[in-house]
This record gives C-alpha cells, structure tokens and sequence, in this order.
C-alpha cells in the first residue's frame, strides 16, 4: 500500500458514502453562487451609466429611404428638475411602486423572495418585484425580455446606478423616462397630454392618476377607461394614505375628484403622414407592451418626395375649383381658414404590396382631422361586396340593382363577407345593407375595395413596417411572409370576376381600373384608378355637407370632375416618376455592362 500525505478531503472518507458526497455539494453551492454574482456584475458593468441622465428624444418616423418625417406627438419632451416635481407627485410613485426607495439600495430582497414563491406557484411571471431603480435600469438599457436572467441583470445594472447616483437623481431620471401611453414618454408629456397642464399644477388626485397609469397605459388610460382610471387612482390614493403621506380628509376630498382630462387629443405637427403612423401604432399596441424601451423610431412605407408630389397636385385642383364659375357664392379657402371649404383627401398604395407611399386627409393637418376615418354612406362602393357573394354562390349579379342581387344572397353571409373585406362593427340587417346605405368609415369603404382589386388576397394596406427603440434595437417587424400574402381572405375567381363589374370600370388602352362613385346623402364623391404599380384613391366632399349646395346647380358635377381628375393626375404623375426612375436606372447599368 502506497504510503502518501493525507490530504484535508480524505477527511470525507470517514463519513458514509452519501453524506460526504452531499457535504461537497453543499460547499460547491456558495461558490457557485460567488461565480454567478461575479458574471452579472461583469455584464453589469458593460453598461454605460451616463446613459441615465443623457438628453431625452422623441418618438420619430422615417419613410421607406431613411428620410425623417416628424415626430409622432406634438408634446416635446421636457426634462423636468427635480424641485418642479410636486411633492404629491413623488409621494404618489413611491406609494404605488416602491414604498421603500429612499432606504434601500437598489434592491429590496424580501420582495425579490416573495416573488419568486409567487411566481413558483403560479406557474408563470405573475410578480416582479421591481424597486424604481430595476425599472430605471430597464427604461434606459435594453436587457431582454421577461426571463430569470433579465430580472437579475437588472438587478445588478440597478446597484451600480445606486451606487453613482442618488436617490432624487434616480427618481427624476425615472418620471422623466417611463412611458405613459399614447406614444407619450415622461412625466411633462403625461401632464400635457392627459390634463393640458405643465407638471407643477397637477393636482393630488391628477398626481395619483398617474402614477397609477404606468401599471398599464392601455389598460387604465383616462381618456378611453375613465372608470378604470378612477379604480387604480383611489387605489394609489388608499397606498398614499398607508403610507402617512396624505391625511384622511384628503384621501376623501381627492378620490371623489371627477375623473376630468383634456379629451382626445390627436398629434397635430401638420402632417398627414404622423397623424395615420400614430393611428396605426395605436391599433398595434406594441408599444404598451415595451415597457423597457424608452422612445421609438419608426420605419414606414411612405415616401416623402411622393407626399410631396401629392401635396403639390392636390391643392391647386381645389383651388381652381374654387374659382371656377358655378363655385361663386360659396366658401373658398382665405389663408389657412378652411371653415365650411371642399377638403379632399389623396391615398396611393403600392398596387402589389399594399405599402402606403403617401396620404393626405384634407387640406391642412393643422385641424387634425383624417378624413379617410370620417363617416361616410359607402352606397355603390358596398355593391362590390354584394357581387362578390352573388358571383361565388353561383347567383345572378343584377347589376342596376344591388337590393335584388343581396337578397338572393342574404343578411348573414354579406355580413361575413364585408367584414372579412375590412368593414368592421355592426351592419344593418335591413335591405340598406345591399344599397350601402349605413354608415362606415371611409377607410374600411377603401380596403374593401383594395382587397378585391388584388383578387382577395391577403394585402392589407399598411404604413408601419418596422418598430424600434432609440438603441436601434427592432421591437416588432409588420411586414407579412410570401405566404401570408398569398392567402386568399376572399375567393379569388370571384374577386377577380367582379372586379370587371360596375363601378370598377376596365380600360383596355391604358390597362387601367376607374372607379367614380357619388356617395349618399351628399358625404362626398370618391375616385379611384388602380394599375399594376399604383393604386390612388380620392375623396372629395364637405365636413358638414349642406344639401342646398349640392343642388346648386353644376357643383354635384364640379365635384365629381375634381375627384376623377385629381385620381388620374396623381396616378400618372406616379406613373411617369416611376418610368424615369427605370430609365435612369438602365442608363447607370449599361456603362456597368459595357465594361464588363
């Protein structure tokens, strides 16, 4: 036997077998723990600091070749100091999110504990545990998604905050940079926007509304759920009260405050384009959902020098309908007064993609009105539906008489049609339906008519395509797959058949598509022309429609002509851009070529 050193583990020997194997686990555990902590607080430390306090941006969007287009809130944001934030304001936050920020350092362990054992018998992320500075930290860096190893990088970027910072610093960098909904970032924005009052005039009840908000900006927004808005505002008020920060007579006087905001109030920057991006942002709901991002970019489809040459087309055409003779005695625009005046409004899309390249929605987006969302009676644009349900049941299309053909059809399956072509909320189950004669947005009235003109397949038009945060990091890509877009939402031989049938009007020569339809009860006249590239689609019409002007005599038709007229001329000069552009384009390869 070969004599040797004892060596100190030769010391588990002498115990049984199991339970010296268990002691050396049980000693590998705290080293294992140090070399974890060691790997976080190196990840940690990758991250640059000043981060927390550098210059705020604004949410902006940038068209298809990178081009800036404007920011998606007329609300700048403003870094508001610490000694402006109202004392109900930082007592409302720290009641509601973090009861203990001013003493502890980061991180308050006890919490962290109970979250795990709620989350371990939930099954799933029910709780998180997050002081101020741990959302800070994920406010400003952007450290994935909701996993274990984010909620401890957070908790480690949190202590080095901590430690370079101090507690009123983090607590403004924090109000100054969470998002409160509506594309609306910090707490000037927040006060602006849902109360119409810079930050120090916000009162106890405004003060607890808001803090209240960041637990979930679509779900206890004022504007769209003020009875939501009321419940989490008296709860934060009930944690104010816990918390000996307001008396008894307070909580009572500010908690039977009415719920009083400033309204709806859309962004306004004078562009047509930000006022549809932030519409359809909204619909996506992307961004309540990144509530680790602090401001986004967004990549559109929309093309600036086509708006312009849009916006250059447009106007002239109403004007010189306003000076024609049978406008006398009407309202013509002076300046920027557009009461009462024609509006019109201009949508081309890309006829394969459904990528939108330009759109106005009147005459000035000063008044923040998008025409393409107003009420309108579809009427002749709702027979292509019927048709549709007609030609694929093998029935006789009337084409005089949309009333007959629908009820050989019937309510139900026109309905379920017409919402799968893109006309939402509730129809009429009456023969108006057939006629068209009910009220829909005009916007739905046009991605019917977009997606039978693309034989029913799924190409729905679009502006957003990518979303990301400032750090360039994408959020979400709403481009569909090759395959996704080939799906048939409507059965194609139908589409395609009526798509031949009035008011789609076919011209052989030009290989062109025409619609030009009166809508009812004087809510305007509308006109399409639909090509293999382009599609444009114009309204034109009057806020408040007054029937004594449409009976004067030649301005029905005056408007009719202006909107054929303003569709043809926006499509061909589209036309005649995009042939310049492959002419120009073949002209830089040839040399290429030639070379070769």
């Amino acid at each position: 036997m070969e004599n040797r050193r004892k060596r100190w583990y030769d010391l588990f020997g002498l115990l049984p077998r199991n339970l010296g194997r268990l002691l050396l686990w049980l000693g590998l555990i705290p080293i294992a723990f140090i070399i974890v902590l060691l790997v976080y607080a190196w990840r940690a430390d990758q991250y640059e600091l000043d981060e927390v306090l550098a210059p705020l941006e604004n949410c902006a969007a940038y068209d298809r070749n990178g081009q800036w287009i404007g920011t998606l809130t007329d609300h700048d944001r403003v870094y508001v100091a610490r000694n402006e934030l109202p004392d109900n304001l930082v007592n409302a936050f720290i009641a509601r999110e973090d009861e203990a920020f001013f003493d502890h350092g980061g991180i308050v362990y006890s919490s962290i504990i109970r979250s795990i054992c709620r989350n371990l018998t939930t099954l799933s992320y029910a709780q998180g545990a997050s002081t101020i500075t741990m959302q800070l930290a994920r406010n400003c860096y952007e450290l994935g998604g909701k996993t274990l190893d984010r909620k401890v990088l957070e908790m480690a970027v949190a202590r080095r905050i901590e430690g370079k910072y101090s507690k009123d610093e983090i607590l403004t960098a924090y109000l100054n940079r969470i998002y409160f909904g509506q594309q609306c970032y910090g707490i000037a924005q927040a006060a602006d926007l849902y109360f119409g009052k810079k930050v120090a005039d916000l009162t106890l009840a405004e003060c607890a509304t808001l803090a209240g908000l960041v637990r979930g900006p679509s779900i206890y927004n004022p504007v769209y759920s003020p009875e939501a808005a009321v419940k989490v505002r008296n709860a934060t008020l009930e944690r104010m009260f816990e918390c000996e920060f307001i008396t008894q007579e307070q909580l009572w006087q500010a908690s039977r405050e009415p719920m009083t905001v400033a309204g709806e109030r859309e962004a306004r920057p004078g562009s047509y384009p930000i006022l549809v991006i932030s519409r359809e942002l909204s619909d996506l709901d992307c961004c309540d959902e990144q509530e680790g991002t602090s401001s986004i970019f967004v990549m559109t489809t929309l093309d600036l020098e086509f708006q312009r040459m849009v916006e250059e087309i447009s106007e002239p055409a109403l004007t010189a309908l306003e000076v024609s003779p049978v406008w006398a005695g009407l309202p013509r625009r002076v300046d920027n007064q557009l009461k009462n005046c024609v509006q019109a409004a201009v949508l081309c899309v890309d006829s394969r993609k459904g990528d939108l390249l330009a759109v106005t929605g009147g005459r000035s987006a000063l008044d923040g009105v998008d025409r393409w969302q107003t009420m309108v009676m579809p009427g002749d644009l709702f027979t292509p539906v019927v048709n549709l349900c007609a030609v694929d049941q093998r029935r006789t299309v009337i084409r005089s008489s949309p009333e007959v053909t629908g009820r050989g059809v019937g309510f139900n399956t026109v309905i379920e049609t017409a919402q799968k072509a893109g006309y939402k909320g509730d129809l009429p189950r009456s023969p108006d339906l057939y006629a068209g004669r009910f009220r829909a947005p005009l916007s739905h009235a046009v991605n019917a008519l977009y997606l039978i003109g693309n034989d029913g397949r799924n190409v729905q038009i679009s502006s957003v395509r990518q979303v990301g945060t400032t750090k360039k990091n994408l959020v979400m890509v709403n481009a569909p797959s090759p395959e996704e877009s080939r799906r048939e939402i409507l059965p194609r031989e139908s589409a395609h058949l009526v798509a031949a049938l009035p008011p789609f009007r076919y011209d052989e020569r030009s290989r062109k598509t025409s619609v030009n339809v009166r809508l009812p009860e004087n809510t305007g006249h509308f006109s399409a022309v639909m090509g293999r590239y382009f599609t444009v689609f114009v309204w034109v019409g009057f806020d408040e429609p007054d029937e004594a002007v449409y009976k004067k005599k030649g301005v029905a038709s005056a408007l009719a002509k202006t909107s054929a007229a303003l569709a043809g001329e926006v499509y061909d000069r589209a036309e005649e851009n995009r042939r310049k552009a492959v002419r120009e384009r073949r002209e830089k390869e040839a040399p290429a070529e030639q070379d070769t």
